[in-house]
């Protein structure tokens, strides 16, 4: 008989989100074989309230995926203030989903650190369980040191029976937080290799109707200023100026969307840069090998997917270096620059632009996610053994 998982986690897949978080994804999908696996899927009460999508109650209280019993509960929580009371909220939340399951699972599995941990850290101490946390990035580089919650991160880390780390260097974060090293496991994330691959340029190009040949600067992932989208926009202004028959293609959704359209028409860039809109996962692999170079010029990370998916598709990084980026890519100082650093971002991308022929090497095996799986169940099976 397998054994039974609960996976507690907002970096999930809802009605109302689409490509939340596909690594994942992916990886539960994988699990699957293994375990015999439900999923618990919070959605913030805000979300729900702004959103247009209208569906019946029930639908996401309850629903299934890929053959995994997901609950949909609604996390109610007070936006922007008491940012200290959001892990008992969550903790609250899905409660009502934990006992309509109906099952006391073997281990429970959790990502973020707070507050998805920090809820089901309460709900596997209350049924004298095992829960094992996968951290990201800014859940232990930002949360961990913010003064009203720092204990609570803390106490989720300590209280689990392993963790998961997606880096070395956050690791290291965690062990500068007192964390016993021996209970910290990393892990790289896996890809989808059937998904990402190089495929021929112009091929790509002439599916997504793309001007051949043209110089081409590629951003995934979520429009806000932490992720450097406006340090990207600077760097394009200043490459304007050296260089003409480029393009920075933006994919993704954010809050800071209208910052960057602002900025765009402020400083003319309209025949240099395009905003896409949002692209479900699976379609990327012609995005990224129809450009020049994939860019993340974030302020901090833990391990971010869409470098790893680059890659593999033998397209060039210009990023920062940051959390776990530096670890990836091979000869990285010729490839990052520091956060905030507009002028030496420009020159990176200019280099980049100009020089098609080497295509960044990565430094460790990308590995599938099936190979990540199998490290997660030999955990697992530790703990539970």
């Amino acid at each position: 008989m397998k054994k039974k998982i609960i996976l507690i986690s907002s970096f999930f897949e809802s009605p109302f989100h689409s490509n939340r978080a596909p690594y994942n994804e992916q990886l539960f999908l994988t699990l699957k074989s293994n375990f015999d696996i439900r999923i618990i899927r919070p959605i913030a009460w805000t979300d729900i309230y702004h959103s247009a999508v209208q569906i019946p109650k029930q639908d996401y209280y309850r629903s299934e995926w890929n053959g995994i019993p997901v609950f949909y509960p609604t996390y109610y929580f007070l936006p922007r203030i008491a940012l200290s009371t959001n892990g008992r909220m969550y903790y609250y939340s899905i409660q009502k989903s934990f006992k309509t399951i109906n099952t006391i699972p073997d281990i429970f599995y959790t990502t973020w650190a707070y507050p998805d941990a920090y809820a089901t850290m309460l709900l596997a101490q209350k049924y004298n369980k095992k829960y094992i946390v996968r951290v990201h990035g800014s859940d232990i580089n930002d949360l961990a040191y913010r003064n009203n919650i720092k204990t609570k991160v803390k106490r989720v880390l300590n209280n689990a029976s392993a963790i998961i780390s997606p880096s070395v260097a956050l690791k290291e974060k965690m062990i500068e937080l007192d964390i016993p090293k021996d209970k910290i496991h990393v892990i790289y994330s896996g890809i989808d290799k059937k998904k990402f691959f190089f495929q021929e340029r112009i091929l790509c190009e002439k599916q997504l109707s793309l001007k051949p040949g043209r110089k081409r600067i590629l951003y995934i992932g979520n429009f806000k200023k932490a992720k450097g989208v406006l340090d990207l926009l600077k760097a394009a202004k200043l490459l304007k100026d050296e260089l003409d028959d480029f393009e920075v293609l933006f994919i993704g959704t954010g809050e800071d969307h209208t910052l960057m359209k602002q900025f765009i028409t402020d400083h003319k860039l309209e025949n240099y840069t395009q905003i896409m809109g949002s692209v479900d996962h699976h379609l990327l692999n012609p995005w990224i090998n129809s450009s020049d170079c994939v860019c993340l010029p974030s302020y901090a990370e833990g391990l971010p997917n869409v470098l790893l998916e680059a890659l593999a598709c033998k397209t060039n990084i210009v990023a920062t270096g940051v959390g776990g980026i530096p670890e990836i890519i091979k000869d990285a100082s010729d490839y990052l620059v520091k956060p905030g650093a507009i002028v030496p971002l420009k020159n990176a991308l200019l280099r980049i632009l100009n020089n098609r022929t080497n295509p960044t090497e990565a430094a460790i095996p990308i590995r599938t996610y099936n190979e990540i799986a199998q490290q997660i169940t030999g955990i697992i099976d530790q703990l539970l053994n």
